[in-house]
């Protein structure tokens, strides 16, 4: 193991990688048959916002997601909040480091996602690929897996998304397509890498595991008055507020006080 790659303290069987580069140092000694699947949210993009920076704040969606009986226009509200929230890279060296890993490896992006259409978005499948895009980050099909839907999981565009699956279901439901001895999972979730280091354990396969914390590298600090605004806004009004939308309307609440 490279030695400017540390083991996560939380869970010694992962590496831990915080940028780009410490992920491609994990790389070194992997086969060139290896399977390479890398999570999207917080491990490549991450919301603009500030909100989503740190702990609790950046459990807004989750927490919406956990309560949804609570709320009749569910989908509308996650939908929405997902078309009108800004994105950006984690590390920006993203689009060179697919670039060359695509030349070695075979790579697809791996999310936890609804597939088909989800609210106000006619096709997860195509939002999510577009938003990628707009981001210069594309994933080839090294493999050339069919694209469409299978057991609710779905394949488009060198992405698989889950569904109601979990990430392992989602690669055993493919799996006749991902002939490998070593897979690779980059996730910023230890629940992800220990679910697909499991299947691969049953499996045979070897697993190389690495809990991203690309997001430690921003020291922007949420704003709890914002944070909260935002979700009370997002969940009466199915609409997201940026940072300064949200300071903002805060602003012009207070002066009609």
């Amino acid at each position: 193991m490279p030695s400017n790659v540390q083991l996560s303290e939380a869970n010694a069987q992962f590496i831990e990688a915080k940028t780009t580069r410490e992920f491609m140092n994990c790389l070194s000694d992997i086969p060139h048959n290896a399977i390479i699947f890398i999570d999207i949210d917080d491990t490549i993009i991450t919301p603009v916002s500030k909100t989503f920076r740190k702990s609790p704040y950046n459990k807004l969606i989750d927490e919406i997601k956990k309560n949804k009986d609570k709320y009749p226009n569910y989908t509308e509200i996650v939908s929405n909040w997902r078309l009108q929230r800004k994105a950006m890279l984690i590390d920006e060296n993203w689009p060179l480091l697919l670039a060359q890993l695509k030349e070695k490896f075979a790579v697809y992006g791996l999310t936890k996602m609804d597939v088909g259409k989800f609210g106000n978005i006619e096709s997860m499948e195509k939002w999510r690929y577009q938003e990628l895009k707009s981001l210069g980050i594309e994933f080839p099909n090294r493999l050339n897996i069919p694209e469409g839907t299978l057991n609710d999981a779905s394949f488009y565009k060198g992405l698989f998304m889950t569904g109601l699956n979990a990430k392992s279901q989602t690669i055993l439901h493919y799996s006749q397509y991902l002939k490998t001895n070593t897979m690779v999972l980059l996730d910023d979730r230890e629940e992800s890498l220990e679910d697909v280091g499991q299947f691969c354990e049953k499996q045979a396969i070897g697993f190389v595991g690495i809990l991203f914390k690309g997001l430690e590298q921003f020291r922007d600090t949420p704003d709890p008055a914002i944070a909260l605004f935002q979700k009370e806004h997002l969940i009466q009004y199915a609409e997201w507020l940026e940072d300064e939308k949200a300071m903002s309307m805060i602003k012009e609440s207070k002066k009609g006080q």
